[in-house]
């Protein structure tokens, strides 16, 4: 069967399952040849769908589904028949909540067909829920399909108590071998647990009425990769995931995993900063704005992260210590007090999806406030030399045949608004903006009135804006005149220290108080928003030189430390 008839067949399988008239005899006899040429996939997509439609259901459309699974079971004859009905009825139950009846259902499926992938792996969450690792275990090595399980069974496994080899005789006297006996209720310490349980809440999750919570999350997002395992964490503890997983089968789960549970819906979505970072170890932790430092024992984690940098997600713990059971994501460090803001006021999960969704473009500015635009125009000029000789009094000569229109700045650097560059009789006049283009074709025109436009540039560099207030950026050209520093190195100080100097009085940048004014504050959160702003500074100039790009005219996070601390 090809393909596509088998999603159109599954399709209208799931149709007939969930109508309300009655399956006849022929209805009956098409939908178990159906199911027995139905490819392990096939049949786990359809029963995933009835599982779905069960979810959503009120208890009389239930009941719909109920009666024809009983007319199939009813006249089912092969094994393959009966295990496909099997599958079915099991998800129907587990979508109406019911994992009992869906674990014992299951249970029939796989004595008649041991291989049906789709009831292995739902088998294998029942028995790890339940706190059978070993069944757990021997489930997922019959399929060929990976599982998310895997990693945690084989630390609680692992873990299990090795005090009696596997293939003596069990310490009790019952004449048995440990390993088929008291090994099986020996219990892992809850830490060695900790990664399993919440792998079952994923796996819970990611069952196809959970899938109808997580996608449209995901969706909203810039990149479904990189966010679906964080929008599965808000799914499980926003969307009210968790809740229904301890409904349907909390009660096979011990007292200390419930309470662990417990322990992490208390947790909130929180932004982190990566305060120390040991490569191949340990990473660790601030929750902002003001939280105590939490040191993760990750090596993986301590392999990406750097210092300074951002995580948004939920540290959790396993009953020892803090673990990284939930990916974070990391956050730009421009987008801080952005973030910062939306989590103080207990956003719903959409609006901490929407905060991942496809940023507005950023918009390029010059200083002045106009947008960035690549625009030149050319003239051919009469009379040139005369020409360039005018402009040359009016301008700043920059090269042989290059006059700029430059503005000083108190700080001592120099603002290049534009230049005319000559060849020959054609003159280009080349700026970052309409504005200051036609200004400096104004000047042109003032010492050549003759002069003819030839051709025509302008292009905006900045996506067009989609009605949402993007991110702006200022870009410039500046440089310093040899007059005004000994040399390059004390020019290049310099402009960092006059920097510095004009930021720490600048009013504003602290909610309505300047650096110097908020470091006297003894408000603790405006310290604290401080400490961060500062820590946002030395983030970019870090960012900067892992770039290998230049970091002049940066501002020294170390310096601005020091003259806070002495105010």
């Amino acid at each position: 069967m090809a393909e596509n008839d088998v999603l159109i067949d599954v399709e209208t399988l799931v149709g007939m399952l969930t109508g309300e008239d009655p399956l006849d005899a022929a209805g009956v006899r098409f939908m178990l040849d159906a199911l027995t040429l139905a490819t392990d996939s096939a049949l786990g997509f359809l029963s995933a769908q009835i599982e779905c439609h069960t979810a959503r259901s009120e208890v009389i459309q239930r009941g719909v589904v109920e009666k024809q699974l009983a007319a199939l079971r009813s006249q089912a004859r092969s094994r393959e028949e009966k295990a496909a009905v099997a599958l079915i009825a099991a998800r129907a139950a587990e979508g109406a909540g019911d994992s009992t009846t869906a674990c014992d259902v299951l249970a029939e499926a796989l004595t008649l067909r041991p291989g049906l992938e789709p009831a292995l792996h739902d088998a294998a969450q029942y028995a790890a829920a339940r706190g059978d690792y070993l069944t757990a275990d021997r489930y997922l090595r019959r399929s060929d399909i990976p599982s998310p399980l895997r990693a945690g069974l084989s630390e609680a496994i692992a873990a299990t108590p090795p005090d009696v080899a596997r293939n003596t005789a069990c310490p009790c006297g019952s004449g048995r071998k440990f390993k088929v006996c008291c090994r099986l209720d020996a219990v892992p310490p809850l830490s060695a647990r900790a990664q399993l349980i919440y792998a079952l809440l994923g796996t819970y999750a990611e069952r196809a009425p959970g899938l109808k919570v997580i996608t449209p999350l995901i969706e909203r997002t810039e990149d479904a990769q990189r966010y679906a395992m964080f929008m599965l964490d808000l799914a499980l503890f926003h969307g009210g995931l968790v809740q229904k997983f301890l409904a349907a089968r909390g009660q096979w789960l011990r007292p200390d995993e419930r309470q662990l549970i417990e322990d992490w819906r208390r947790i909130p979505v929180t932004l982190y900063e990566a305060t120390d970072v040991t490569p191949d170890v340990s990473v660790t932790l601030r929750p902002l704005p003001d939280g105590d430092p939490i040191e993760l024992v990750d090596k993986l984690f301590s392999q990406s992260a750097h210092r300074l940098a951002l995580f948004c997600g939920r540290v959790l713990h396993d009953d020892t210590g803090p673990q990284l059971l939930a990916v974070p994501v990391s956050v730009s460090r421009q987008r801080r007090r952005e973030l910062a803001g939306l989590l103080a006021a207990r956003p719903s999960m959409e609006q901490i999806a929407d905060f991942f969704a496809p940023e507005p473009p950023v918009q390029f500015r010059n200083s002045d406030g106009d947008d960035i635009h690549e625009c030149h125009v050319t003239y051919r000029v009469p009379h040139s030399q005369q020409t360039f000789d005018l402009l040359i009094e009016r301008l700043t000569r920059t090269d042989e045949d290059v006059v700029a229109w430059h503005r000083q700045l108190p700080d001592g650097r120099v603002l290049n608004l534009g230049v005319i560059h000559r060849s020959g009789d054609d003159f280009t006049v080349a700026a970052n903006s309409p504005a200051r283009l036609a200004e400096l074709e104004t000047q042109l025109r003032d010492v050549a009135p003759e002069a003819t436009e030839r051709a025509r540039h302008a292009k905006r560099v900045s996506e067009e804006p989609d009605g949402r207030e993007g991110r702006a950026v200022i870009l410039e050209s500046y440089f310093l005149e040899a007059t005004a520093a000994t040399d390059a190195d004390d020019a290049i100080d310099r402009i960092g220290r006059d920097a510095e100097a004009s930021w720490l009085d600048a009013p504003g940048v602290i909610g309505d108080l300047s650096p110097r004014d908020a470091a006297a504050s003894d408000d603790p959160a405006i310290r604290a928003e401080l400490r961060s702003t500062v820590d946002d500074v030395e983030a970019i100039l870090l960012q900067t030189q892992r770039a290998g790009q230049p970091t002049t005219g940066l501002m020294s996070s170390h310096r601005l430390r020091e003259a806070l601390a002495r105010d």
